[in-house]
């Protein structure tokens, strides 16, 4: 888990993320990718947050 309220991309790349709301791994975290222009394609580089399937709250990538 990085500091704050944010997900590293690095770890998004890795797949590897934890929500720092609820403390728990979102399993598939590009499933869960949010963007909030229009995009042709959510992919790591353009995601922009992390909605969590368990707490339904929504962490930023930085």
């Amino acid at each position: 888990m990085t500091g704050g309220h944010s997900i590293d991309r690095d770890r998004l790349q890795a797949g590897v993320v934890e929500c720092p709301l609820c403390e728990r791994q979102i399993p598939e975290p590009m499933r869960h990718a949010v963007v909030c222009g229009a995009v042709d394609e959510i992919t790591v580089e353009t995601a922009e947050a992390v909605e969590c399937p368990v707490c339904g709250g929504v962490t930023f990538v930085s």
